[in-house]
């Protein structure tokens, strides 16, 4: 009798000190990824920020940063693509550690996952054939117009009321509908924007010249209450005081939140 009793109070000790703790592994982020050896960062392919080199390799700036923060925690990084409009539920679901893609950190986004402190500003603009008479965000408003799902350019589309809206799963698609002549617009990031049109395969596009809508930040998304959360933010200001961060801003062209980052 007494080596049950015993057995039951080291169960109900064991349980209890597991409890509102986490480093049983149960709540904790960084102990999972940790034990998985791998931080698991979900993307879609948006250059600068997130695309695949000539060598079949993961680049651009928070592809880069994504590498550095997994060997600062001492474990892999595993970059995946994800559907944008999925990216809470991949979240949430653990698929994913992080979503580290050029997210805009949005109050009603803010609701259901926490976000890194903010490393970059953002605005939409609108992408166009470069011989299109579009020039006005009157005649955006009545054109076909092609967005991310889920996206801040939707939110954008849904805001000014555009009255044809094609939803595609990711940036780039939209500016390829705009390539194929299938929607007359695409909106965007303009950091996606500034990086590819008028370059390469869309030398046939442009930017329409005096539009562009809101200013956004970018930040990282995690789960709600991540334990990862305050390794990243420390992780992310370092880079920004010994100069990794805007080293990498000059090189792929993305406009920093320096006040946040200074912070």
């Amino acid at each position: 009798m007494k080596k049950i009793l015993a057995l039951i109070l080291t169960v109900v000790l064991g349980v209890a000190a597991c409890m509102g703790l986490t480093a049983c592994g149960g709540d904790s982020d960084l102990q999972r990824v940790k034990d998985n050896n791998k931080l698991v960062v979900g993307v879609t392919v948006y250059p600068p920020m997130d695309y695949v080199d000539d060598q079949g390799e993961w680049a651009g700036f928070d592809a880069e940063l994504a590498k550095m923060f997994a060997e600062e925690l001492g474990v892999n990084c595993q970059i995946v693509i994800i559907t944008w409009a999925q990216k809470v539920a991949e979240l949430n679901s653990k698929q994913i550690d992080l979503v580290w893609n050029g997210m805009t950190a949005s109050e009603e986004l803010g609701a259901q996952i926490d976000f890194s402190v903010s490393y970059a500003k953002n605005a939409q603009v609108a992408v166009v054939k470069a011989d299109s008479a579009i020039t006005s965000k009157d005649q955006i408003k009545t054109a076909k117009v092609a967005v991310e799902a889920g996206s801040a350019g939707a939110d954008v589309a849904a805001d000014e009321a555009m009255t044809t809206v094609n939803p595609v799963t990711a940036q780039v698609d939209a500016i390829n509908e705009v390539k194929a002549g299938t929607s007359d617009v695409a909106i965007i990031d303009i950091t996606m924007a500034q990086s590819v049109v008028g370059k390469g395969e869309y030398a046939g596009l442009k930017i329409v010249e005096g539009v562009s809508y809101g200013d956004e930040i970018f930040a990282v998304g995690l789960r709600k209450g991540s334990d990862l959360k305050a390794k990243l933010d420390t992780f992310l200001k370092a880079k920004y005081a010994d100069g990794t961060i805007t080293a990498l801003a000059l090189e792929y062209g993305v406009g920093l939140n320096t006040e946040a980052l200074a912070g």
